[in-house]
Protein backbone atom coordinates (compact mmCIF):
# COMPACT_ATOMS: atom_id res chain seq x y z
CA UNK A 1 0.00 0.00 0.00
CA UNK A 2 1.18 3.31 -0.93
CA UNK A 3 2.15 5.96 1.94
CA UNK A 4 -0.65 7.87 0.27
CA UNK A 5 -3.16 5.31 0.75
CA UNK A 6 -1.96 4.51 4.19
CA UNK A 7 -2.69 8.66 4.95
CA UNK A 8 -5.79 8.38 3.33
CA UNK A 9 -6.93 5.21 5.98
CA UNK A 10 -5.97 6.99 9.08
CA UNK A 11 -7.96 9.76 7.42
CA UNK A 12 -10.85 7.78 6.92
CA UNK A 13 -10.41 6.15 10.21
CA UNK A 14 -10.60 9.70 11.96
CA UNK A 15 -13.79 10.77 10.44
CA UNK A 16 -15.55 7.71 11.27
CA UNK A 17 -14.87 8.96 14.76
CA UNK A 18 -16.93 12.47 14.58
CA UNK A 19 -19.26 12.79 16.80
CA UNK A 20 -17.68 10.13 19.81
CA UNK A 21 -16.27 12.02 22.98
CA UNK A 22 -13.51 13.92 24.03
CA UNK A 23 -11.84 12.96 27.40
CA UNK A 24 -8.36 12.43 28.37
CA UNK A 25 -8.65 10.44 31.01
CA UNK A 26 -10.16 7.84 29.31
CA UNK A 27 -8.30 8.54 25.42
CA UNK A 28 -7.49 4.86 24.65
CA UNK A 29 -11.58 3.32 25.82
CA UNK A 30 -13.43 2.59 22.79
CA UNK A 31 -14.35 5.75 20.49
CA UNK A 32 -13.27 7.93 23.32
CA UNK A 33 -10.07 10.47 22.29
CA UNK A 34 -8.25 13.29 23.08
CA UNK A 35 -6.26 15.24 20.48
CA UNK A 36 -3.33 12.81 20.27
CA UNK A 37 -4.98 9.48 20.57
CA UNK A 38 -7.22 9.91 17.81
CA UNK A 39 -3.84 10.77 15.54
CA UNK A 40 -2.41 7.74 16.96
CA UNK A 41 -4.91 5.32 17.07
CA UNK A 42 -6.06 6.19 13.52
CA UNK A 43 -2.69 5.43 12.25
CA UNK A 44 -2.40 2.22 14.38
CA UNK A 45 -5.57 1.02 13.06
CA UNK A 46 -3.74 1.41 9.47
CA UNK A 47 -0.60 -0.48 10.92
CA UNK A 48 1.42 2.13 12.79
CA UNK A 49 3.62 1.53 15.54
CA UNK A 50 4.26 3.94 17.55
CA UNK A 51 7.43 4.03 19.97
CA UNK A 52 8.27 6.91 21.16
CA UNK A 53 5.86 8.21 23.97
CA UNK A 54 4.11 5.02 24.29
CA UNK A 55 1.29 3.08 21.97
CA UNK A 56 -0.53 5.95 22.53
CA UNK A 57 1.76 9.06 22.76
CA UNK A 58 0.94 12.99 23.33
CA UNK A 59 1.13 15.50 20.33
CA UNK A 60 3.89 17.10 21.94
CA UNK A 61 6.15 13.20 21.51
CA UNK A 62 3.96 12.28 17.95
CA UNK A 63 5.51 15.69 15.85
CA UNK A 64 9.11 13.65 16.50
CA UNK A 65 7.88 10.08 14.65
CA UNK A 66 10.29 9.20 11.84
CA UNK A 67 7.84 8.10 9.89
CA UNK A 68 6.94 11.38 9.53
CA UNK A 69 8.40 14.27 7.60
CA UNK A 70 9.01 17.40 8.67
CA UNK A 71 6.68 20.01 6.38
CA UNK A 72 7.74 23.07 8.53
CA UNK A 73 9.54 24.22 10.20
CA UNK A 74 13.05 24.16 8.82
CA UNK A 75 14.31 21.80 11.31
CA UNK A 76 12.64 20.11 14.36
CA UNK A 77 14.90 22.32 16.74
CA UNK A 78 12.93 25.61 15.23
CA UNK A 79 9.63 23.84 16.80
CA UNK A 80 7.60 25.94 19.05
CA UNK A 81 10.37 29.20 18.02
CA UNK A 82 7.65 30.64 15.85
CA UNK A 83 4.06 30.29 14.93
CA UNK A 84 2.41 29.73 11.24
CA UNK A 85 -0.52 32.07 10.05
CA UNK A 86 -2.53 30.64 7.09
CA UNK A 87 -0.12 30.43 4.35
CA UNK A 88 2.00 28.04 6.77
CA UNK A 89 -1.23 26.29 7.00
CA UNK A 90 -1.58 25.25 3.31
CA UNK A 91 1.68 23.68 3.35
CA UNK A 92 -0.04 20.44 4.78
CA UNK A 93 -3.36 20.25 2.81
CA UNK A 94 -3.30 16.44 1.94
CA UNK A 95 -5.45 13.74 3.82
CA UNK A 96 -3.50 12.24 7.06
CA UNK A 97 -0.88 15.61 7.29
CA UNK A 98 -0.85 16.65 10.69
CA UNK A 99 -0.99 20.50 12.56
CA UNK A 100 0.90 20.20 15.60
CA UNK A 101 -0.66 23.61 17.58
CA UNK A 102 -0.27 25.97 20.44
CA UNK A 103 -3.87 26.44 22.04
CA UNK A 104 -2.61 27.55 25.40
CA UNK A 105 -0.14 28.19 27.93
CA UNK A 106 2.19 25.97 28.48
CA UNK A 107 5.66 24.85 29.53
CA UNK A 108 6.46 22.85 26.47
CA UNK A 109 9.71 23.75 24.85
CA UNK A 110 8.25 23.25 21.54
CA UNK A 111 4.80 24.70 22.63
CA UNK A 112 2.83 22.05 21.54
CA UNK A 113 -0.45 21.21 23.20
CA UNK A 114 -2.93 20.18 20.53
CA UNK A 115 -2.92 18.26 16.88
CA UNK A 116 -5.52 17.95 14.26
CA UNK A 117 -5.59 15.67 11.06
CA UNK A 118 -5.93 17.26 7.89
CA UNK A 119 -9.29 15.85 5.85
CA UNK A 120 -9.34 17.19 2.80
CA UNK A 121 -7.84 20.64 1.35
CA UNK A 122 -10.12 22.80 3.23
CA UNK A 123 -11.30 20.86 6.71
CA UNK A 124 -9.69 19.12 9.40
CA UNK A 125 -10.78 16.33 11.70
CA UNK A 126 -9.78 16.52 15.36
CA UNK A 127 -10.65 15.32 19.10
CA UNK A 128 -11.38 19.32 19.74
CA UNK A 129 -12.66 19.52 23.51
CA UNK A 130 -15.14 18.42 26.16
CA UNK A 131 -17.54 20.78 24.56
CA UNK A 132 -17.07 19.35 21.44
CA UNK A 133 -15.79 15.66 21.08
CA UNK A 134 -14.25 14.46 17.41
CA UNK A 135 -15.87 17.46 14.93
CA UNK A 136 -14.56 18.80 11.52
CA UNK A 137 -13.71 22.90 11.64
CA UNK A 138 -11.70 24.83 8.63
CA UNK A 139 -8.16 23.67 7.77
CA UNK A 140 -7.30 27.29 9.04
CA UNK A 141 -9.26 27.34 12.09
CA UNK A 142 -5.92 27.46 14.17
CA UNK A 143 -3.88 30.05 11.78
CA UNK A 144 -1.03 31.43 13.99
CA UNK A 145 -0.83 29.09 16.03
CA UNK A 146 0.49 26.03 14.52
CA UNK A 147 4.00 24.95 15.57
CA UNK A 148 4.46 22.43 13.40
CA UNK A 149 3.20 20.23 10.09
CA UNK A 150 3.92 17.01 9.18
CA UNK A 151 3.20 14.38 6.61
CA UNK A 152 3.32 10.50 6.39
CA UNK A 153 6.38 8.93 4.29
CA UNK A 154 8.12 6.50 6.13
CA UNK A 155 10.80 7.08 3.36
CA UNK A 156 11.77 9.95 4.25
CA UNK A 157 15.29 11.26 5.48
CA UNK A 158 16.06 10.19 8.97
CA UNK A 159 16.91 13.41 10.24
CA UNK A 160 18.04 15.60 13.72
CA UNK A 161 15.51 15.53 16.33
CA UNK A 162 14.14 12.24 14.87
CA UNK A 163 12.32 9.93 17.03
CA UNK A 164 11.00 6.21 16.64
CA UNK A 165 11.59 2.28 15.11
CA UNK A 166 13.26 3.82 12.13
CA UNK A 167 15.94 5.40 13.71
CA UNK A 168 16.94 2.77 16.15
CA UNK A 169 16.65 0.46 13.43
CA UNK A 170 19.58 2.41 11.89
CA UNK A 171 21.35 3.05 14.93
CA UNK A 172 21.76 -0.91 14.84
CA UNK A 173 23.19 -0.54 11.94
CA UNK A 174 25.52 1.89 12.56
CA UNK A 175 26.69 0.00 15.78
CA UNK A 176 27.15 -2.91 13.57
CA UNK A 177 29.89 -0.47 11.41
CA UNK A 178 31.83 0.58 14.49
CA UNK A 179 29.67 3.33 15.99
CA UNK A 180 28.15 2.99 20.00
CA UNK A 181 24.63 4.02 20.31
CA UNK A 182 22.32 3.00 22.46
CA UNK A 183 19.36 1.90 20.05
CA UNK A 184 17.04 4.60 21.81
CA UNK A 185 15.54 5.42 18.66
CA UNK A 186 16.50 8.96 19.52
CA UNK A 187 18.17 10.88 16.57
CA UNK A 188 20.58 13.07 18.53
CA UNK A 189 23.99 15.05 18.18
CA UNK A 190 25.83 11.28 18.71
CA UNK A 191 24.03 9.77 16.35
CA UNK A 192 24.32 12.47 14.23
CA UNK A 193 28.31 12.51 14.31
CA UNK A 194 28.20 8.59 13.98
CA UNK A 195 26.22 9.03 10.63
CA UNK A 196 28.68 11.93 9.31
CA UNK A 197 31.64 9.50 10.44
CA UNK A 198 30.03 6.82 8.27
CA UNK A 199 29.84 8.74 5.62
CA UNK A 200 32.94 10.03 5.51
CA UNK A 201 34.94 6.33 5.68
CA UNK A 202 32.55 5.37 2.80
CA UNK A 203 33.35 8.49 0.75
CA UNK A 204 29.44 9.86 1.05
CA UNK A 205 28.15 13.06 0.74
CA UNK A 206 28.27 14.26 4.58
CA UNK A 207 24.69 15.32 5.11
CA UNK A 208 24.81 13.49 8.70
CA UNK A 209 21.09 12.52 7.16
CA UNK A 210 20.34 9.00 7.59
CA UNK A 211 19.52 9.61 3.31
CA UNK A 212 18.93 6.61 0.75
CA UNK A 213 22.47 6.41 -0.41
CA UNK A 214 23.72 6.31 3.50
CA UNK A 215 21.16 3.59 4.21
CA UNK A 216 21.81 1.68 1.11
CA UNK A 217 25.35 1.22 2.20
CA UNK A 218 24.85 0.55 5.67
CA UNK A 219 22.92 -2.87 4.42
CA UNK A 220 20.47 -4.39 5.77
CA UNK A 221 18.34 -3.04 8.26
CA UNK A 222 17.72 -5.34 11.60
CA UNK A 223 14.19 -5.58 12.37
CA UNK A 224 13.44 -3.72 16.02
CA UNK A 225 12.47 -6.04 18.38
CA UNK A 226 8.70 -6.24 19.26
CA UNK A 227 7.56 -5.48 22.85
CA UNK A 228 6.63 -8.88 24.77
CA UNK A 229 3.51 -10.07 25.13
CA UNK A 230 1.65 -9.63 28.59
CA UNK A 231 1.56 -12.89 30.40
CA UNK A 232 -1.87 -14.23 31.04
CA UNK A 233 -3.29 -14.36 34.23
CA UNK A 234 -3.05 -17.42 35.82
CA UNK A 235 -5.32 -16.41 38.91
CA UNK A 236 -8.06 -13.66 39.12
CA UNK A 237 -11.57 -12.72 38.26
CA UNK A 238 -13.01 -15.23 36.21
CA UNK A 239 -16.69 -13.67 34.47
CA UNK A 240 -18.85 -16.64 34.65
CA UNK A 241 -22.42 -14.10 33.39
CA UNK A 242 -22.78 -14.37 28.98
CA UNK A 243 -22.05 -11.03 28.64
CA UNK A 244 -20.40 -9.17 31.42
CA UNK A 245 -20.05 -5.12 31.07
CA UNK A 246 -16.34 -4.08 32.63
CA UNK A 247 -17.09 -0.17 34.54
CA UNK A 248 -14.90 2.46 35.37
CA UNK A 249 -16.26 2.61 38.78
CA UNK A 250 -18.33 0.06 41.26
CA UNK A 251 -21.79 0.38 40.03
CA UNK A 252 -23.72 0.26 37.46
CA UNK A 253 -23.71 4.40 37.06
CA UNK A 254 -20.17 3.94 35.59
CA UNK A 255 -19.44 4.24 32.25
CA UNK A 256 -18.97 1.10 30.29
CA UNK A 257 -15.32 0.10 29.06
CA UNK A 258 -16.44 -3.15 27.51
CA UNK A 259 -18.49 -6.27 27.70
CA UNK A 260 -16.73 -9.28 27.84
CA UNK A 261 -17.84 -13.08 27.80
CA UNK A 262 -18.28 -15.90 30.11
CA UNK A 263 -14.78 -17.89 30.93
CA UNK A 264 -12.74 -14.30 30.39
CA UNK A 265 -10.21 -14.66 33.22
CA UNK A 266 -9.33 -11.05 34.43
CA UNK A 267 -6.75 -9.83 36.47
CA UNK A 268 -7.87 -8.79 40.04
CA UNK A 269 -6.40 -6.04 41.29
CA UNK A 270 -12.24 -5.48 46.94
CA UNK A 271 -14.69 -3.62 47.41
CA UNK A 272 -18.17 -3.95 48.59
CA UNK A 273 -19.83 -6.12 45.90
CA UNK A 274 -17.58 -5.05 42.94
CA UNK A 275 -13.82 -6.01 42.52
CA UNK A 276 -11.14 -4.07 40.64
CA UNK A 277 -9.42 -5.67 37.88
CA UNK A 278 -6.54 -4.69 35.58
CA UNK A 279 -8.45 -4.70 31.63
CA UNK A 280 -6.24 -2.68 29.08
CA UNK A 281 -3.62 -1.67 31.36
CA UNK A 282 -6.23 0.43 33.41
CA UNK A 283 -8.06 -0.20 36.59
CA UNK A 284 -11.82 -1.11 35.80
CA UNK A 285 -14.94 -2.97 37.46
CA UNK A 286 -16.33 -5.95 37.49
CA UNK A 287 -19.98 -6.69 39.59
CA UNK A 288 -18.83 -9.64 41.67
CA UNK A 289 -22.32 -11.10 40.95
CA UNK A 290 -21.54 -12.27 37.66
CA UNK A 291 -17.81 -13.47 38.62
CA UNK A 292 -15.81 -15.38 40.35
CA UNK A 293 -12.21 -15.64 42.13
CA UNK A 294 -10.52 -18.56 39.85
CA UNK A 295 -6.91 -19.99 40.20
CA UNK A 296 -5.59 -22.20 37.49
Amino acid sequence: MKYEEIAKGARDWALKKVGCRYSQARRTQENIFDCSSLVARAYSAMGKAWKYGGKVPLSCNEVYDDDFELIWPESYAAIGKKFGGSSVIAKANQPGDLQFLNTMKTSRVNKITHVTMVASASKIVHARGTAYGVRMDSLTHYAGKVCALVRYNPACDLVLGHRGCRTAAMQKTLNNHGADLNGDGEFGLKTQAAVKAFQKAKGLAITGKGDPATLAALGPVPAVEKPPEPEQPTNGIRVTGDSVNIRTGPGTNFDVVKAVNKGVLLTQVNTDGWAPILFGGEVCWISKEYSEEANL
